[in-house]
């Protein structure tokens, strides 16, 4: 039901936002990246932790820019 794939995108990419702090702006990488991992599988599949993969993750360990 597409409903229940929809409310499991939203639990898993806020999950994701959780794991990794709460940053703004990557909300839309969150959505793709629960999408992503949710795509067809069974509604009692294991997924990842949320901070094993996805564009966010990667954003958030490079090393923070100095302001001159």
């Amino acid at each position: 039901m597409p409903d229940d794939t929809e409310d499991r995108i939203r639990e898993r990419a806020y999950a994701i936002w959780e794991a990794q702090g709460h940053p703004e702006g990557l909300a839309e990488d969150h959505w793709r990246q629960a999408e992503a991992e949710i795509g067809g599988l069974p509604e009692d599949s294991t997924l990842p932790n949320p901070l094993a993969t996805g564009a966010a993750a990667e954003l958030l360990s490079r090393p923070a820019s100095k302001s001159a």
